[in-house]
């Protein structure tokens, strides 16, 4: 039994041994660069877990050698300690060095070392967690066993089967037990999420224009449009401030949003954001976007400020709120709410504008950032559903777990990177990770166009299931982004458990990097989208105004 370790106790030897190497393995580069609490805190949960392989392997070893080794042999744990403190003296150098390599890729300061004592914290908390986690699965294990293997039948003419059984039978009851868990979990989430969804940010009033949902003129009810989108439908650039910018007459723009705490269906509530576009008179706009939100209902205000900027407000976003969690918890829980929420509203907002005059409405775009993106091409079969049934794509940060992203990727033109593909010449669908990156294909690219933004070290983009067991395409010979360490490489299990640390801090890096794509997201929207007239001038005055906008993330959101 693992047990968890106190000052003075003893600990396994071959566990030890395991855990250590798994503290060596865990300083190798990931995709952004670690700080010292992060560290810290992966190096604690490998040694926990590389801890508990080693015993179970132990063991097993020791079984079947029928009693010629020992279960187990012990030392003191300040033994232990010691021998990874003098391990840690040896590699810490090369560890430095993988760091900088890393921070070098995504264009940050060198360092000289870490915050020992904040590492050293992280760590502890780190390898507690695991052991702790070992613990009660080991006793889990134990009680069940003890309640199932009794009424195992056979116990007394087939022993080994009725072992095997009971076995077997513990196994499924702890998968039961686990999947009760977190259902109790993903509920409870849900109730703190609803409840601090209608915790409104004091900064944020009640737009008193008509072209708002929210407003004493909308069909959405104030307290029914949620914390995230009051900041939505109360943000944003006035007429007079895109005017300043652009120097252009400007419109004020309009913004429609469904809360998740209206009534309803999603249907319904997709068909509540029609009527509202009819309301507001978005049929007279120049153009339409549809915009998938984040797990909690979030929307980049870098991107959509940035859009209503191009074209001078003559603009109409519709966004609907499928659920009030962030994106880690939705995507894990509730995959499912992105998908028909989004499907429901672009399916709705589509038959709309399908309806109205085709020489007399809107351009019709949609985008979305993270599990926007996902939920936006789930509404879609394909690349070509997506292009027949819009006129436009922006789609950023789109997880690896996404049908028609990958899809997309694997239809790539020979000889071309996964992290950048080329498809088909990039004649109707294209790829960047800068500033001006769609553009670097000189070939012709039609009219209706999808803009993929994907940073080659984003960890939402890159990193899913499979890294545990096989080698990313992204990390092949040949295929690795400029943006990614030479010094990365894939270490099976490893590499995704580092993985899992990056997802946490994919926005704690520059703008250009990472799971950021509010600045990225200006230039594919002007590339697939247009303008409205602006010169060169003023296109470069809104990408100074967006470039000021504070640091958001996506992630918690």
């Amino acid at each position: 039994m693992v047990k968890v370790v106190r000052i003075g106790s003893r600990l396994d030897i071959a566990g030890a041994a395991v855990g250590l190497a798994a503290v060596a393995v865990s300083l190798t580069p990931s995709l952004l660069p670690r700080p010292a609490w992060g560290q810290g805190l992966v190096s604690g949960l490998a040694f926990g877990v590389g801890y508990g392989i080693g015993v179970l392997a132990w063991r097993g070893i020791a079984r079947l050698s029928r009693g010629r080794l020992p279960q187990a042999a012990e030392a003191r744990a300040w033994i232990v300690a010691l021998i990874g403190v003098a391990g840690a003296a040896v590699i810490m150098p090369f560890a430095v060095d993988w760091q900088n390599s890393v921070r070098e890729a995504v264009g940050m300061p060198a360092t000289d070392g870490f915050d020992w004592l904040v590492a050293a914290l992280a760590f502890a908390a780190g390898s507690w967690l695991a052991f702790a986690i070992g613990r009660g699965v080991a006793a889990g294990y134990r009680r069940l066993w003890a309640l199932i293997s009794p009424r195992m039948p056979g116990q007394e003419t087939r022993p080994r089967l009725a072992r095997a059984g009971s076995g077997a039978a513990t196994v499924v009851a702890m998968l039961v037990v686990f999947s009760v868990g977190l259902s109790v979990l993903s509920w409870l989430l849900t109730l703190a999420s609803e409840h601090a969804n209608r915790q409104y940010d004091p900064e944020y009033v009640q737009p008193t224009s008509a072209l708002r949902s929210g407003s004493p003129d909308s069909l959405v009810p104030w307290e029914q449009i949620g914390q995230a989108g009051v900041k939505i439908v109360a943000g944003g650039p006035t007429a007079d401030e895109i005017e300043l910018v652009t120097g252009v007459e400007a419109q004020e723009p309009i913004r429609v949003y469904v809360g998740v705490d209206v009534p309803g269906s999603f249907e319904e509530k997709a068909q509540l954001a029609v009527d509202e576009l009819e309301r507001t008179g978005a049929a007279d706009r120049s153009i339409l976007m549809i915009a998938g939100t984040t797990g909690s209902g979030w929307l980049d205000p870098a991107a959509i400020d940035g859009f209503e900027y191009l074209h001078a407000g003559d603009t109409a976003i519709v966004s609907l709120q499928y659920g009030a969690t962030g994106s880690p918890v939705s995507a894990l829980l509730t995959p499912e709410l992105s998908q028909d929420g989004t499907t429901a509203l672009v399916d709705a907002v589509t038959a709309w504008w399908n309806e109205l005059p085709a020489d007399d409405r809107p351009q019709l775009v949609v985008y979305g950032l993270s599990l926007g993106s996902f939920g936006i091409q789930s509404a879609y079969d394909d690349i070509d559903d997506l292009r027949a049934s819009t006129q436009g794509a922006v789609l950023a940060g789109t997880p690896s777990f996404t049908p028609v992203w990958s899809a997309a990727q694997d239809a790539r033109d020979a000889g071309s990177p996964y992290p950048l593909p080329v498809l088909d010449e990039g004649l109707e669908v294209r790829w960047s990770d800068a500033w001006g990156g769609l553009e670097t294909l000189t070939g012709p690219w039609e009219p209706t166009r999808v803009a993929y933004l994907q940073h080659g070290n984003d960890p939402i983009v890159w990193i899913g299931p499979r890294v545990i067991w096989s080698k990313p395409e992204w990390l092949e010979d040949g295929q690795r982004s400029e943006q990614v360490s030479e010094d990365m490489v894939w270490i099976p299990v490893v590499t995704a458990f580092q993985g899992v640390i990056d997802l946490i801090l994919s926005t704690a890096v520059p703008e250009d990097a990472g799971h950021k794509y509010g600045n990225l997201a200006v230039d594919g929207l002007h590339q697939v989208t247009g303008d409205a007239g602006l010169s060169d001038e003023a296109v470069e005055r809104v990408r100074f105004v967006i470039e000021q906008y504070d640091t958001f993330s996506p992630v918690s959101n």
